[in-house]
């Protein structure tokens, strides 16, 4: 799999899920959204710190499990989850849809992915004028998660006309009316 930044971005894997804009927003800044489902099937909800290609077909997300710890209790290998990825500066949004493949404490590799990923996203979101203050019980670095996921669904979700629109080779044009 590979996902490049300056040149153009690609991704390789997923199915051809993920499409070179997709892969561009998961590359940049981002505010993420992970949901799973607890024992009865509700949804449970966590804030991500940070997404990660993998090494198959996939992709990887990581979450608090001390901050989230419903989320991170229904994130079991085979289960169903949907991460949400939206840049903040324009709300440019994508919920990926699929299913778990592997959960596991994040090694050190990840563990830094998560810390750069916050330290990142404390920055972009203050010069939007959003304190580190109003931040700080929604993102977090400690006690990491990594969630592997197979994603088997992407849709635009960025508001407008085209919000909720599945994407894929076989979909109409992002910019197509309802």
């Amino acid at each position: 799999m590979i996902w490049e930044g300056a040149g153009g971005v690609i991704w390789e894997g997923a199915g051809g899920m993920i499409d070179d804009e997709v892969a561009a927003v998961l590359a940049g800044p981002l505010m993420i959204l992970v949901s799973t489902r607890d024992p009865a099937g509700r949804a449970t909800i966590g804030r991500g710190s940070g997404i990660l290609r993998d090494k198959g077909n996939g992709l990887a997300v990581l979450m608090s499990r001390s901050l989230w710890p419903g989320a991170a209790s229904g994130a079991v290998d085979g289960g169903p989850i949907a991460v949400t990825c939206a840049r903040p500066h324009d709300y440019r949004t994508y919920q990926i849809k699929g299913m778990i493949t592997a959960v596991a404490p994040a090694g050190p590799a990840d563990a830094a992915e998560g810390t750069a990923y916050v330290a990142r996203m404390l920055g972009v979101m203050g010069a939007l004028g959003v304190s580190r203050l109003q931040l700080s019980q929604t993102l977090t670095d400690r006690d990491l998660l990594r969630i592997d996921i197979q994603p088997r669904e992407v849709f635009d979700q960025t508001p407008g006309p085209t919000a909720g629109r599945p994407l894929g080779a076989a979909n109409t044009p992002r910019d197509a009316q309802p």
